[in-house]
C-alpha cells in the first residue's frame, strides 16, 4: 500500500508538541497522577479549546438561524430532512480533506503549494468535485427517503427541487470551506501546529455557519424559480428547476467518472473510498433529518430547541473529528496497534474527549439559553437546557470514543486509509447518535 510505504521511508516531521506528545506517551510509566496527565497532553489542552469554542459560537449562529427559518420550513416540507446531511456533508468531505493534510504533515510530505500536482492541489480538487457529487446524492436520498419514512399526507419537495437546493447550498458553502481548510492548512504548516487538534472543529463549526444560511439562499431560489412554472413556456421539462437539476445530475457523472479514471493514483484511491463511505454517511444523516422532521412541530414549538441543536451536533462532531485525526495519525506513525481493547494511549484520549465534552456541553446549554432569552425565544430555564445539553453530550462522547477506535482500526486493517473513512462515518454516526441523544434527554429533562 502507498501509504505504508511512504510510512517507512519518509522521517515524520514534527508538527508542534503532537508528534512528541505521542513518542512521550509510549516511554513515560503509565499516568498515575493528573500533573502528569494534563502535562502529556499540554499541546491538545492548548490549542483545542479555542477551536471548541469557536465551534460553540458558530454553531450558536447557526442554531439561531434554523430557529429563525421556521417560516420556510413550513413553506417548503421536507426542508428540515435536507439540513442534517448538508451540514454533516461538507464536515465530512473538508474534515477529512484537512484530517489528510495533517498525516500529509506527519509524514513529511505536504507543501503550501497548489502547484498542479502536490498535495494540496489533489486533496482540493477531489474534494471539490466530491462535494458536488454529493450534493446530487443527497437531492435522491432526500426525496427517497422523505416518501418512505416521511409524515402522511404531507407533500414534500420535488427530486428536482431537493438535487437543486442540496447542490447550490453544497456549492456555496463548499467553496468557502475549501478555501478555509487552504487557509488553516497553510497557516498551520508555517506555525508548526499539529492540525489533528484543531483543524476538524474549525471546518466543523465553519460548515455548520456557513451551510444552513447557504440551503437558506438555495431554497428561496427554488420558491423564485417554482413562480416561473406558472408560465406555460416554462412547464414539465423546460422549468429552470428541472432543466438545472438534469444539468447538475449529468456534471456530477461526468466527475465521478473522471476522479474513478484518474491517473493520479492519490486521487482516484479518494475516489475509491470516500465515495461509498459517503453514501453510508449520507443515508445515516438524512435519516437524522427524518427523525427531527417528524418532531418538527414539538421544535418549533421550542424555538430554543432548535437553536440547540446546530452547536450541540457541532461540537459532538468536533470532539469526534479530533479523537479521529489523532488515532488516523497514530496508526499511520505506528504508536498505536490496532488491538481489539484500547491500550493506555487510547484511554488516555478517550479521557480528554470526556474531559472536553463535560466543559463544552456545559456551555453550550448556557449559551443557548442566554442567546434564546436575549432574542426572546421560548426557552426551558437555564437548569433544564444544560442538563438537557450534559446528558445528551455525555451520552454522545460514550458512542463516539469507542465508535472512532474501532471504525479507525478497522479500516486499517483492511488496508484503507482511516483518514478516508474514519472522520466521515463517525460524523454521521454522530449525526444520528446525537440526535437521537438530544431527544432522550429532552424527553428525560421536559417531556413534550
Amino acid at each position: 500500500m502507498r501509504m505504508r510505504k511512504l510510512q517507512k521511508k519518509a522521517v515524520p516531521r514534527s508538527r508542534g508538541t503532537g508528534s512528541s506528545l505521542i513518542v512521550a506517551l509510549t516511554r513515560r510509566a503509565p499516568l498515575s497522577h493528573a500533573s502528569s496527565f494534563f502535562h502529556n497532553f499540554s499541546d491538545l489542552f492548548r490549542q483545542a479549546p479555542f477551536s471548541l469554542l469557536f465551534c460553540s459560537f458558530t454553531g450558536l449562529l447557526a442554531g439561531i438561524g434554523l430557529s429563525l427559518m421556521t417560516d420556510m420550513l413550513r413553506l417548503l416540507p421536507g426542508l428540515m430532512i435536507l439540513i442534517p446531511p448538508a451540514i454533516a456533508m461538507r464536515g465530512n468531505v473538508y474534515s477529512a480533506l484537512v484530517s489528510r493534510l495533517g498525516t500529509s504533515m506527519h509524514l513529511g510530505l505536504f507543501s503550501p503549494t497548489l502547484k498542479k500536482g502536490s498535495v494540496l492541489y489533489q486533496n482540493a480538487s477531489t474534494s471539490l468535485l466530491l462535494t458536488l457529487i454529493l450534493s446530487v446524492i443527497l437531492g435522491f436520498l432526500a426525496k427517497i427517503l422523505a416518501d418512505a419514512f416521511g409524515m402522511p399526507n404531507i407533500k414534500y419537495i420535488s427530486l428536482q427541487g431537493f438535487i437543486l437546493i442540496s447542490v447550490i447550498g453544497g456549492l456555496i458553502s463548499g467553496i468557502i470551506l475549501l478555501g478555509i481548510a487552504i487557509l488553516v492548512s497553510i497557516i498551520g504548516y508555517r506555525r508548526n501546529w499539529d492540525l489533528d487538534n484543531m483543524s476538524s472543529p474549525i471546518i466543523t463549526s465553519a460548515g455548520d455557519m456557513i451551510t444552513i444560511p447557504s440551503l437558506f439562499l438555495a431554497a428561496i431560489l427554488l420558491l423564485n424559480l417554482n413562480l416561473l412554472n406558472t408560465w406555460w413556456i416554462f412547464r414539465g421539462w423546460l422549468s429552470p428547476v428541472t432543466l438545472l437539476s438534469v444539468l447538475f445530475i449529468f456534471v456530477a457523472f461526468f466527475c465521478l467518472v473522471k476522479g474513478l479514471k484518474s491517473r493520479d493514483a492519490a486521487v482516484r484511491r479518494i475516489f475509491i473510498e470516500s465515495i461509498p463511505m459517503l453514501f453510508i454517511c449520507g443515508i445515516l444523516c438524512t435519516l437524522a433529518g427524518i427523525t427531527l422532521d417528524m418532531r418538527l412541530q414539538s421544535l418549533i414549538a421550542i424555538p430554543a430547541i432548535l437553536v440547540i441543536i446546530p452547536p450541540f451536533l457541532g461540537e459532538s462532531n468536533a470532539l469526534g473529528g479530533i479523537l479521529s485525526a489523532r488515532l488516523s495519525s497514530m496508526l499511520h506513525i505506528g504508536t498505536v496497534n490496532p488491538k481489539r481493547v484500547p491500550d493506555k494511549l487510547v484511554s488516555a484520549n478517550f479521557a480528554v474527549i470526556y474531559l472536553f465534552s463535560i466543559v463544552v456541553f456545559s456551555f453550550v446549554g448556557i449559551l443557548s439559553y442566554v442567546a434564546s432569552t436575549l432574542l426572546d425565544i421560548t426557552t426551558p430555564n437555564i437548569f433544564e437546557m444544560v442538563s438537557i445539553s450534559l446528558l445528551g453530550g455525555i451520552l454522545c462522547t460514550t458512542f463516539l470514543n469507542l465508535a472512532s477506535y474501532y471504525i479507525a482500526i478497522l479500516s486499517f486493517r483492511f488496508g484503507m486509509d482511516p483518514d478516508n473513512d474514519t472522520i466521515p462515518l463517525i460524523t454521521s454516526l454522530t449525526d444520528v447518535v446525537g440526535v437521537l441523544c438530544l431527544l432522550f434527554a429532552m424527553f428525560i429533562i421536559q417531556p413534550f
